[in-house]
């Protein structure tokens, strides 16, 4: 039983290694998407949500809130804002 849980959590943080480039880049564009909003509409994050289309929702929900997303949504967000701090620190 040790060997499948171990086996399984090597897949598990395999995947996720794998997953995070593609994650990575949905949450870049995501901040894109909230920078440009807020600056042409003065809208937040929940009103944006809200003006998105129904099938762009499901979506989002299904990347952000998968438990197979959830480790490389983590480690992308934790790279993302390293990699932004070090722009604005320059």
């Amino acid at each position: 039983m040790d060997k499948v849980l171990m086996i399984f959590i090597g897949g598990y943080i395999l995947l996720s290694l794998i997953l995070i480039p593609f994650q990575y880049r949905y949450v870049e564009q995501m901040e894109k998407k909230m920078r440009k909003a807020n600056e042409k509409k003065g809208i937040g994050q929940s009103e944006m949500m809200e003006n998105m289309k129904f099938e762009d929702q499901v979506l989002h929900a299904n990347v952000q809130a998968s438990m197979i997303f959830i480790l490389a949504n983590i480690l992308a967000t934790i790279i993302y804002k390293v990699k932004n701090q070090e722009k604005v620190a320059r």
